[in-house]
């Protein structure tokens, strides 16, 4: 066995390690205690760590090129320029209607709505144009292949919801929702013309392909989350139904009642006119 080579891969893990898996604890560990903390300084110290460790995960295709792990932290500096403006659009769109607290001015409406559009162009343009996270020349990012489609369907069926909910449980939310709507047809939009049109590095079968284990995996998170919640009531029935019944109190005697009422009476009445 050479001695060199197993050093280097060595000290390729550490540095795997060092610059992408730890960065990578240090995001959850950095917005936990942003969360859960009431002082100032913690709160800032806690988004300072999960800004530093979003930023070395987003460097890791240079900080450790030879790590395939960093394929992830490839993928991720790609999509969140695009991911906060649309979410930041639907910020805009949601709170700038009829709510009863943080309501923004109406005009924002039409940002979030702008916004929103132009995130979903970003998006488009990595689809069909020559925007698509590559890894090298012509090596498209596997990563994106599983994120795209999964997006897609997460955006056009969480705004149906959100639309309808608000016209459900909230009061003159129809203008709100109507651009919910919209946000849910444009992503169902997408995902027809990913469908149909060829991009210059992906083609209508892979993005099929991936679309339908797109589907297996949110129908099977959304299967097993309602069989956990089934789950976990049929546990609690079945244990309330193990607990003994609870002991027959005797009915209070003449000389108990007696004292209630003195008792009552001491505290209970009024000057007599």
């Amino acid at each position: 066995m050479n001695i060199h080579s197993v050093r280097g891969a060595m000290d390729e893990m550490l540095q795997a390690l060092l610059l992408f898996w730890l960065p990578v604890a240090v995001v959850p560990f950095g917005v936990w205690i942003f969360l859960s903390s009431s002082n100032d300084q913690r709160k800032t110290f806690g988004r300072f760590l999960a800004f530093v460790g979003l930023v070395m995960v987003s460097a890791s295709p240079w900080t450790v090129p030879s790590s395939p792990s960093t394929a992830a932290g490839h993928l991720l500096g790609a999509i969140i320029g695009p991911a906060v403006l649309i979410l930041l659009g639907i910020y805009l769109i949601s709170f700038s209607g009829h709510v009863p607290v943080g309501r923004l001015p109406r005009s924002d409406r039409k940002l979030g709505m702008l916004l929103s559009f132009v995130g979903f162009a970003w998006f488009a343009g990595m689809h069909w144009w020559i925007l698509t996270p590559q890894i090298a020349s012509g090596e498209v990012n596997d990563y994106w292949f599983v994120f795209w489609p999964t997006f897609l369907l997460l955006t056009s069926c969480l705004s149906s919801c959100a639309a309808i909910a608000s016209l459900t449980i909230g009061d003159n939310r129809k203008t709100e929702s109507n651009y919910m709507f919209m946000l849910s047809g444009l992503g169902f939009l997408m995902i027809f013309l990913g469908l149909n049109v060829d991009g210059p590095l992906i083609t209508t079968d892979d993005f099929r392909e991936h679309l339908w284990l797109s589907v297996a995996d949110l129908a099977g998170i959304a299967v097993g989350g309602l069989l956990s919640i089934l789950v976990f009531a049929l546990v609690i029935v079945v244990y309330e139904k193990t607990l003994p019944l609870p002991p027959i109190i005797e009915a209070p005697q003449a000389a108990e009642l007696d004292q209630v009422a003195n008792v009552i009476a001491s505290h209970v009445g009024g000057d007599e006119e």
